[in-house]
C-alpha cells in the first residue's frame, strides 16, 4: 500500500493523475484489480510514500522505521489516554506497561506478536491502535464533561483512516454509551427509592429524567460527535457500504476469521489466561477479572453513595466520572466479549450490525484487550489505594516504608516476568531474521535479473504458483516468490494478500497447463522453478539460478466474446456456477454470461438484448431457477454452463475483431479496433474486476458497462466500423462531493476558530 502511494504520488506531482487518486486508487496486483482505498483505510500509507517522495527515502525502510516508532511509543499513548480519563498517575503507568506485556498465541490482537516479522504483520491494525487510548478518553471526556469535543473528532478520524475496522468497533461502544447512560439513570433512582421506603417508583424516575435535561445534558452532545465522526468519514463510508456488492466476501479464508471462535472457545482462553498471559502464569488476566467485576460494583456503589443527594443528582445529570467509566467500561467489556465469540455462538443475531456479517469478527480481540487493561489497572490501584487507607495509615513510618521497598521490588519481578514471553519471542524473531536475511542475498542477484528483465517487457499478469501448491516453497530467500514480486509492483494471480476483489475465489481454479486460461487471466508471463515442467505453449525468456521466465502468447488487456446467457444472483452465490463455466466449452469459445447482481429483480435492465438472453437466477450457491420455465434445480444435476442445456445460438467471431496499438496509463488503458461486420451479441471485455468506478470511453463516448464472468468489465460492440477504446479508472463522483462539503465545512470551522482567537486577542 506504501509503495502503491508512492507511485500514485509521483504521477500526481508529473501532472499525469488527480491528487484525488491519493485518496481512490485502483490496484491490480492480485486478484485482477480492485479498488482498495474504497475498502481500506489508507491516509497513513499516502502519507508515507509522500513523505518518501518529498525525503527521497526508501519507502520500504520509511515504513519500517514508522512502524518500529509506532511500538516503541505505544505505552506512551495508553498512558496518555488513561490521564485523559482523568486516571491516577500509578493507574496510566499500569495500562501503560499491560499494554505491552500481554502476549498471545498469535490471536491478532494488540500483543507485539501481531505487528512485528514471523508474527501477522498487521501494520494498519498499529497504527489505528496507536490512536485509540486518546481517540476513546477524548471522546468519552466529551461525552461526560462536554469539553475536547474537537480532539475527540480528530483522533477519531485518525484512527478510522489507520483501520476502518478498528474504528467500527470503537464506534459500537460509542452508540451503546447513551443507552447505558439512560439505563443507569433509571436503576440508581431505583435503587434510591427502594432504599428510603418509596412505592411510587414510577414517579421518582419521571422527575429525574427530566426530558429537557437528558436531551440537553446526554441526547445532544452524543449526537454531535457521532454526526461529526462519521461526517468527516463519509467520503470513505458512504461509498464503502453502496459499492458493497463488488467486495468479495471470501470462502477461502479460515471460517473462524468470520465466524470467531465461539463462546465456549473465548471462556477458555480467558480463564487459562491465553487471551493476555500466554505462556506464562495468567498475572493480568486475574487483576482483569477481578477489574470487570469491580466496575460492575461501582455502578451500584454509586446509589448508595448519592441516597441523601439524590436532589443534587436531579439537578445534575452529571454523575461521578469514575463511576460512569468504570461501570461504563465493564459493560463495555461484556459486549465485545460476547461479540468475540462471534456468528459461532451469536448465530445471524450478528448481522443486524451494519458491516458485521462480512467483518472478520476474531478481530474484536483488540477491543476486548483494550478495555481488558485498563480496567485491571484500574483495580490494582483501587486495591492499592484501599490497602493504604486500612493498613499504611495504622503502621509507624518505618514499617510503613519497608513494606513500600518490599511491594517495589515485587513489582520489578512481576514486571520482569511480565516481559520474559516477549523476550523469548525477541530472540526467536532475531535468528530467524539473520537466517532468512542470508538466504535473501544468496537468492537476490538472480532474482534481480529477472526483475529487471520482466520491467523491460510489455505489462501483463505473471503466475508463479500459489499457496497451495508448489509456490509456497518457491522463493527469494525464504519469502515466497508471488509475494516478494508482487510487493515490488508486478500483478500476480493465485495470491490473495487481500480477498476484496470479486474474483479472487474464482482465480484459484487457474489451471497451470490450460492456455485458456492464460489468456483469461492475461497471464503473459510465469516464472518456474526447474523441477516443475512449463506448458508446451510458454516459450523461455531467461534463467537466472533457480528463476526461469517463460512468455505466453494473450490478447492483451482487452479481448472480445459472445454474450447469451445471464445469471442473477448474490455476489455469495456466484462461485460454484463460475467454476462450471470454466469447465466447458463456453470459455473456449469466449462465451461471457452477464453478471446481474441487482436486489430488486423487478425492474428490467437497460439493455435492450437482455430479453433475448437465455436467464437463470441463482437460489443459493448449487442451486437455479431457469426463468424460462421458473423450475429451480441443482446445479450438480443439470449444469446450466452446458451449451446443450442452453440451446444458444452461437455467432462466429474468427477473423470479426482486430485489436492493435494497446496502451497502458497510469489509470487505464487505450486500445484500437476494428469490427468487420455487424454482431447481434459481441462484446468487448476488459480483463479487470468489475467496478462501477471503471468508465470506458467508445470514439470518445461514454457506454454503459456491466460485470460479466467471470467478474470482468464488459460492454456490448452491434456494429462494424473503427473504433478507439479508452477504458480509465476515475474517482466515484459521491466521493467527490462528499470530499467537498467536507472541505467546505473544515474551512468554516477554521474560520470561526480564527474569529474567536481574534476576539479573545481584543479583550
Amino acid at each position: 500500500m506504501v509503495d502503491e502511494a508512492v507511485k500514485v504520488g509521483k504521477q500526481v506531482f508529473a501532472g499525469r493523475l488527480s491528487p484525488l487518486y491519493l485518496l481512490d486508487s485502483w490496484q491490480e496486483r492480485w486478484a485482477e484489480g480492485f479498488a482498495l482505498s474504497s475498502y481500506y483505510s489508507h491516509l497513513p500509507q499516502a502519507v508515507i510514500g509522500l513523505i518518501s517522495i518529498g525525503s527521497n527515502l526508501n519507502p520500504y525502510e520509511l515504513f519500517v522505521w514508522i512502524r518500529t516508532l509506532l511500538l516503541i511509543f505505544l505505552p506512551i499513548m495508553f498512558f496518555w489516554g488513561a490521564t485523559v480519563l482523568g486516571l491516577s498517575g500509578l493507574t496510566s503507568l499500569l495500562v501503560a506497561l499491560f499494554s505491552q506485556a500481554i502476549f498471545t498465541n498469535g490471536l491478532y490482537g494488540i500483543d507485539v506478536s501481531s505487528f512485528l516479522w514471523r508474527g501477522w504483520g498487521l501494520s494498519s491494525q498499529l497504527m489505528a491502535l496507536f490512536f485509540m487510548p486518546p481517540a476513546f478518553a477524548y471522546a468519552m471526556k466529551y461525552l461526560q464533561e462536554k469539553k475536547a469535543l474537537s480532539r475527540a473528532v480528530l483522533f477519531n478520524f485518525i484512527l478510522a483512516q489507520s483501520h476502518f475496522g478498528m474504528f467500527s468497533l470503537l464506534l459500537l461502544g460509542y452508540g451503546l454509551y447513551l443507552p447505558y447512560r439512560l439505563s443507569v439513570m433509571i436503576l440508581q433512582e431505583l435503587s434510591l427509592d427502594y432504599l428510603k421506603g418509596q412505592r411510587s417508583k414510577i414517579k421518582a424516575i419521571a422527575q429525574i429524567l427530566n426530558p429537557q435535561k437528558i436531551i440537553y445534558e446526554i441526547i445532544i452532545p452524543w449526537v454531535k460527535f457521532i454526526f461529526l465522526t462519521l461526517f468527516s468519514l463519509s467520503y470513505f463510508i458512504v461509498p464503502f457500504f453502496l459499492q458493497s456488492d463488488f467486495r468479495n466476501y471470501s470462502i477461502w479464508d479460515p471460517i473462524w476469521k468470520f465466524d470467531s471462535w465461539g463462546l465456549k472457545q473465548a471462556i477458555v482462553w480467558f480463564l487459562n489466561g491465553d487471551l493476555f498471559d500466554y505462556g506464562r502464569f495468567p498475572v493480568i488476566s486475574i487483576v482483569v477479572i477481578l477489574g470487570v467485576l469491580w466496575g460492575i460494583g461501582k455502578i451500584g456503589e454509586k446509589g448508595k453513595e448519592t441516597i441523601d443527594k439524590r436532589y443534587e443528582i436531579r439537578d445534575s445529570l452529571i454523575t461521578s466520572t469514575s463511576s460512569v467509566q468504570a461501570g461504563f467500561m465493564s459493560f463495555l467489556f461484556g459486549f465485545y466479549f460476547l461479540l468475540f465469540s462471534g456468528k459461532t455462538t451469536l448465530g445471524n443475531l450478528i448481522n443486524l450490525i451494519p458491516g458485521m456479517a462480512e467483518y472478520h469478527q476474531h478481530r474484536t480481540i483488540v477491543m476486548v484487550q483494550f478495555i481488558g487493561i485498563y480496567l485491571g489497572a484500574w483495580f490494582v490501584y483501587s486495591l492499592l489505594k484501599k490497602l493504604d487507607t486500612v493498613f499504611f495509615r495504622r503502621v509507624g513510618v518505618f514499617k510503613k516504608g519497608i513494606f513500600i521497598s518490599i511491594l517495589i521490588i515485587a513489582s520489578l519481578f512481576i514486571i520482569y516476568y511480565l516481559e520474559q514471553p516477549l523476550v523469548s519471542y525477541a530472540k526467536d524473531n532475531a535468528l530467524w531474521i539473520a537466517r532468512s536475511n542470508k538466504a535473501y542475498l544468496y537468492d537476490l542477484p538472480a532474482y534481480k535479473k529477472i526483475k529487471d528483465k520482466l520491467e523491460s517487457m510489455a505489462k501483463g499478469r505473471l503466475y508463479v504458483g500459489k499457496p497451495g501448491n508448489w509456490g509456497r516453497q518457491f522463493t527469494v530467500g525464504e519469502t515466497p516468490l508471488y509475494m516478494q514480486i508482487s510487493q515490488d509492483g508486478f500483478p500476480v494471480i493465485n495470491f490473495l494478500p487481500e480477498s476484496w476483489s470479486p474474483n479472487s475465489d474464482t482465480e484459484q481454479f487457474f489451471d497451470e497447463n490450460n492456455q485458456d486460461f492464460y489468456n483469461l487471466y492475461n497471464v503473459r508471463y510465469s516464472i518456474l522453478p526447474d523441477n516443475i515442467k512449463p506448458p508446451e505453449f510458454a516459450k523461455l525468456v531467461e534463467k537466472q539460478g533457480k528463476y526461469n521466465l517463460f512468455q505466453i502468447d494473450t490478447t492483451g488487456w482487452f479481448d472480445s466474446g459472445n454474450i447469451n446467457v445471464l445469471v442473477r444472483s448474490k455476489k455469495t452465490n456466484l462461485l460454484n456456477i463460475t467454476r462450471l463455466w470454466f469447465g466447458n466449452k463456453l470459455l473456449k469459445e469466449k462465451n461471457y454470461p452477464v453478471i446481474d447482481l441487482r436486489s430488486d429483480q423487478s425492474n428490467k435492465p437497460t439493455h435492450e438484448w437482455i430479453d433475448k438472453l437465455w436467464q437463470i437466477q441463482m437460489v443459493d450457491k448449487n442451486n437455479f431457477i431457469n426463468l424460462n420455465d421458473q423450475k429451480e434445480r441443482s446445479i450438480w444435476i443439470a449444469n446450466p454452463m452446458e451449451t446443450s442445456f442452453m440451446n444458444l445460438v452461437k455467432p462466429s467471431q474468427e477473423g470479426m475483431f482486430e485489436f492493435k496499438n494497446e496502451k497502458a496509463s497510469p489509470n487505464g488503458y487505450t486500445i484500437e479496433l476494428r469490427v468487420k461486420k455487424d454482431c447481434q451479441n459481441c462484446i468487448v471485455i476488459l480483463k479487470e474486476s468489475f467496478h462501477p468506478n471503471w468508465q470506458i470511453k467508445l470514439n470518445s463516448q461514454s457506454v454503459m458497462t456491466f460485470p460479466v464472468f467471470p467478474f470482468y468489465i464488459g460492454f456490448t460492440l452491434h456494429k462494424q466500423g473503427e473504433y478507439s477504446i479508452e477504458a480509465i479508472y476515475q474517482q466515484n463522483t459521491l466521493k467527490k462531493f462528499l470530499l467537498l462539503l467536507e472541505a467546505i465545512f473544515i474551512f468554516y470551522l477554521v474560520y470561526i476558530l480564527l474569529r474567536k482567537v481574534k476576539t479573545r486577542l481584543r479583550s
